[in-house]
């Protein structure tokens, strides 16, 4: 039980961290491409205007994908 309360309250900690980022960079109007809770590969995943949320497959934190912020990406 104690482990399985760790996880949630972990879960919880990386969604309203992350969710701190998503919310600052929309108020500052960059686009947010995707929010993801876990790292890729992706287990689940739906749009919602611009941005993809996804649940990913490997559940040790959190991302929130602006676009530009990859210099090394071809922005279209």
């Amino acid at each position: 039980m104690t482990v399985v309360l760790f996880l949630a309250v972990l879960f919880v900690l990386i969604l309203v961290h992350e969710w701190g980022h998503y919310i600052t960079a929309k108020k500052t109007g960059m686009k947010v491409e995707e929010f993801g809770i876990g790292f890729p590969p992706r287990a689940l995943g739906w749009q919602k205007g611009e941005t993809t949320y996804t649940l990913n497959w490997l559940p040790i934190g959190g991302f929130v994908k602006i676009l530009g912020e990859n210099f090394d990406e071809d922005e279209t």
